[in-house]
């Protein structure tokens, strides 16, 4: 082999190198990213059944109390209980849930905003529902900051 073969050669390994190099780290900041996409599945089920245990007993006080300051600013405890009764009195109690799935809205100020569903069955009506948390997450401190229930209902 001739000096320009052998210089080739090094280069091509040098590329080769590079790219593997490159190719790591990527890897390892995509794993990162999508590490934090999703809420973790406990703190999600254990904020699930704080909710619903505060709903079912129409503990108004104390569910407003788990959300985040910027949510309570938003909505006033008589205005959240109002829109408690209401619910209630579509959907009934929360008779059953499970977790099914969180996703990562976005990040604001520092802080991580996150849904998290979970398909639940209530008392006042006979076709699934979901229930729908909006939660917070600054400095390792999760707030609530929303909650929704809906059912769909058949045309039968």
């Amino acid at each position: 082999m001739n000096k320009t073969t052998n210089f080739l050669l090094a280069v091509i390994l040098v590329a080769v190198l590079i790219n593997l190099a490159l190719t790591t780290i990527m890897l390892g900041r995509q794993t990162a990213a999508e590490s934090v996409d999703r809420l973790d599945r406990d703190i999600a089920t254990a904020w699930g059944d704080r909710v619903v245990e505060l709903y079912n007993r129409q503990d108004h006080a104390a569910l407003h109390a788990l959300f985040s300051p910027e949510a309570r600013i938003k909505i006033g405890e008589q205005q959240l209980a109002g829109q408690l009764r209401k619910l209630h009195d579509l959907f009934g109690s929360i008779d059953d849930f499970v977790y099914a799935n969180s996703v990562r809205l976005g990040e604001k100020a520092g802080a991580s905003y996150y849904q998290v569903f979970f398909d639940a069955r209530v008392s006042a009506r006979d076709s699934p529902a979901t229930l729908k948390l909006s939660l917070v997450v600054e400095d390792e401190t999760v707030s609530l900051y929303g909650m929704r229930i809906n059912a769909s209902e058949s045309l039968d």
